[in-house]
C-alpha cells in the first residue's frame, strides 16, 4: 500500500467517524475533508470543485426545487380526506398511505416525498382517529422503498450511475433500478403492513386517541410549583409525578446544585424538567404546577412544530430564536432528541426532528414558520381546496417521460422543468433556492472528489483485494451479497449518499478483479445504501419520524429488522438473476 492510498483510506475513516458521532455539521465535515485532501495532494487542485458540476448534484438540486413547486399544489389533500373518511381498518389506511409515499418517491427525492406525505399522514390520523405513531414510521420506510425504483428516487442511484459512466460504462437508464426496486418495494410494503401493526401499538391503553396527534410524548419545559402544591416537596417527588426528571432548579437567580431526590422545592423556584406530556397536562389542570411561559397553561391553541432538514432553526438555541420572539411567540416546551439537557429551556439546541410547542397568534406562528421553513403538526389547519392549476404536476411528468424515454439526460430534462416552472411563475426561484437543503448539496459536492480519489489512487483496488480474500466464493451472488451487506452496515451511521460515494469505487474495482459485470455490484451498493430501517438517525426521513411519532430508539430496530432481512434477501436474489 502506497502512502497516497493509506492517506485517502485514513481520511475516509476519519470522515466516517466524524459523520457517525454527529457532533459537527455534516457539510462542514465534508468540506473540511475535501480541504485536507486538496492540501495533501490526495485530490488534485483542478478537481476540487468538480463535485459542484457533477450531474448527480445538479439533478438533486433540480428535484428539490421541483418538489417545492409541487408541494404548493396541494393535489393530495382531497385524497387524504377521502382516505380518512372512507377507510376504517388501520392496516388498510397504512397500506394506502405507504403506497402513496412509495409512489411519490419513485419520481422525486425520498426526503421531498416524505415532506409531502407528512401533512397528509397527520390529517388521516386525525380524521380516522388513529394514533399518529401507527403511521409515521411505516410511511417513512415506504418512501425509502419507493426511492429504490428510479434513478432520481434517491441520491445513491444516480451517484452509482455516475461512477459507472466515469469508469467507461454506459451508466444506468431512468428505470433500470425498477427491475429490482419494484419487487423489493412490494416485498417491503407487504412486510410493513403485516408486521408494523403488531409492533407499534395504537395507544398505551389500546384505545384510539381522537383528540390530537399523539406523536409528542416527552418534553422539556420550565415551570413553577402551583397553588395546589404550596407546601414544599422534593425534586424526586415532582419527577415521579411527571414521569420524568428534574434537570435544573433556579432559586433567587441562583442555580441549586447538586440536585438529589430529597432536594426541597420552594414555592418561587423555576424548575427545568423533562416530563411525559400527558402527565404534565394533568398536573397543570390540577393546579400542581404552572408553566413559566405563555399563560401558564399548555394552551389549547398551542402550535406543535417539527424542525425539518432544511429548516433554518437547526443548530439554534431556543433563546436565540428572534424569528419567534420578534412576533410575540413563546416556546412552551420542546421534545428534543438531544440526550443532554443542561441549563435552562432557552439553552436547548434544536436539531432535525425536534418538536417545539409554541404559544402565540396563529397568524404570527404561520408567518414565522414560513420564514423558518418548519412544518406545523398541530393544530391542523383546515385543508384548502387544491389549486385549479395542475400545470406543475403535468410539467414535471413531462420531464420524467423525457428522461425515461428519450436520450435527454435527467439534468437537462429536469433543468428544463425548473426553467418552465420559473417562467410560468409556478416556482419562485429566489425563495426556493434560499429554502434549499444546502447541507446535503454541499455534502455531495465535497464527497464526490474524495470518492473519486479512492479509485484514482488505487485505494479501492487494495480494499477490493482485501474483500475478495475474505469471501468464500467469487460467484456473482456472493459478491452482490457482500457489497449489499457492506452498504447495510455503513448506511445507518452515515447518510446514504456518502455510503454510495465510498463504496462505488470499491464495487467497480471488485468487478474488474473478479471479472464480474459491474452492474450487479453497483446495484447492490445503491440498494444497500438506501435500505436504512434500523435506526432513527441514518436517514433524515427516519429522524423526522422519530421526533414526530414519539418513538423509542428500539422500536426502529423492532419494526425494521424483518424489513431489512426481507429487502436484503429479495435484493440479492433479484440482482443476481436480472443483472448477473
Amino acid at each position: 500500500m502506497t502512502l497516497e492510498q493509506f492517506g485517502i483510506i485514513a481520511l475516509l475513516i476519519i470522515l466516517l467517524g466524524l459523520f457517525t458521532i454527529d457532533r459537527f455539521r455534516i457539510e462542514i465535515v465534508a468540506l473540511g475533508g475535501l480541504g485536507v485532501a486538496a492540501a495533501t495532494g490526495l485530490v488534485p487542485l483542478d478537481n476540487v470543485f468538480a463535485g459542484f458540476s457533477n450531474a448527480a448534484v445538479i439533478t438533486v438540486v433540480e428535484i428539490l426545487l421541483i418538489v417545492q413547486a409541487l408541494s404548493r399544489t396541494r393535489i393530495l389533500d382531497a385524497v387524504a380526506i377521502r382516505i380518512g373518511q372512507s377507510l376504517s381498518h388501520a392496516r388498510a389506511i397504512m397500506l394506502v398511505l405507504c403506497a402513496m409515499g412509495a409512489g411519490l418517491s419513485v419520481f422525486m427525492n425520498n426526503i421531498g416525498a416524505f415532506a409531502l406525505m407528512l401533512p397528509i399522514t397527520i390529517s388521516v390520523s386525525k380524521t380516522a382517529g388513529l394514533n399518529l405513531r401507527m403511521l409515521v414510521m411505516p410511511v417513512s420506510f415506504a418512501t425509502l422503498l419507493g426511492g429504490l425504483c428510479s434513478i432520481i428516487g434517491t441520491p445513491p442511484n444516480y451517484l452509482v450511475s455516475e461512477f459507472f459512466i466515469a469508469a467507461s460504462g454506459p451508466g444506468f437508464s431512468f428505470f433500470d433500478f425498477a427491475y429490482v426496486g419494484v419487487p423489493v418495494a412490494l416485498v417491503g410494503l407487504t412486510v410493513i403492513v403485516l408486521w408494523a401493526p403488531l409492533t407499534l401499538k395504537e395507544a398505551r391503553n389500546g384505545e384510539r386517541d381522537t383528540s390530537r396527534p399523539a406523536g409528542v410524548r416527552r418534553v422539556v419545559t420550565e415551570l413553577h410549583p402551583g397553588s395546589a402544591r404550596a407546601r414544599a416537596e422534593t425534586a424526586g417527588a415532582l419527577a415521579e409525578r411527571l414521569s420524568g426528571a428534574v434537570h435544573t432548579i433556579i432559586r433567587h437567580n441562583q442555580r441549586v446544585f447538586p440536585i438529589r431526590d430529597d432536594t426541597p422545592i420552594e414555592p418561587n423556584d423555576l424548575i427545568v424538567v423533562e416530563a411525559e406530556l400527558e402527565r404534565l397536562e394533568a398536573e397543570i389542570d390540577q393546579g400542581n404546577v404552572v408553566l413559566a411561559h405563555g399563560d401558564g397553561l399548555l394552551a389549547k391553541r398551542r402550535a406543535e412544530v417539527v424542525v425539518v432538514p432544511q429548516s433554518t432553526l437547526i443548530g439554534s438555541r431556543i433563546g436565540q430564536l428572534e424569528i419567534l420572539s420578534s412576533r410575540g411567540i413563546e416556546v412552551l416546551a420542546v421534545s428534543t432528541q438531544n440526550p443532554r439537557i443542561e441549563g435552562r429551556l432557552e439553552d436547548v439546541q434544536l436539531g432535525v426532528g425536534d418538536v417545539i410547542l409554541l404559544h402565540g397568534s396563529p397568524e404570527m406562528v404561520k408567518e414565522a414558520l414560513d420564514d423558518a421553513d418548519a412544518l406545523q403538526l398541530w393544530p391542523l389547519s383546515r385543508f384548502e381546496p387544491a389549486k385549479a392549476s395542475y400545470w406543475p404536476v403535468a410539467i414535471f411528468l413531462m420531464g420524467v417521460l423525457a428522461a425515461a424515454l428519450t436520450r435527454i439526460e435527467p439534468p437537462i430534462a429536469f433543468g428544463a422543468v425548473v426553467l418552465i416552472l420559473s417562467m410560468g411563475r409556478m416556482l419562485d426561484l429566489r425563495t426556493a433556492l434560499s429554502d434549499m437543503n444546502w447541507p446535503i448539496i454541499l455534502l455531495l459536492a465535497a464527497m464526490i472528489p474524495v470518492g473519486e480519489a479512492m479509485a484514482t489512487s488505487g485505494a479501492a483496488a487494495v480494499l477490493a483485494q482485501s474483500l475478495t480474500a475474505l469471501l468464500p466464493s467469487m460467484s456473482t451472488p456472493a459478491l452482490v451479497a457482500a457489497m449489499f451487506a457492506l452498504a447495510l452496515a455503513i448506511t445507518p451511521f452515515i447518510n446514504n449518499a456518502t455510503t454510495a460515494v465510498v463504496l462505488a469505487p470499491i464495487a467497480l474495482e471488485l468487478a474488474r478483479t473478479t471479472g464480474t459485470p459491474p452492474q450487479p455490484l453497483l446495484m447492490a451498493v445503491a440498494l444497500g445504501a438506501s435500505t436504512d430501517f434500523l435506526t432513527p438517525f441514518g436517514h433524515h426521513n427516519n429522524t423526522l419520524a422519530f421526533g414526530i411519532g414519539g418513538y423509542r430508539f428500539g422500536e426502529f430496530l423492532k419494526v425494521g429488522w424483518p424489513l431489512t432481512l426481507a429487502s436484503f434477501a429479495a435484493g440479492v436474489m433479484l440482482i443476481s438473476l436480472i443483472w448477473g
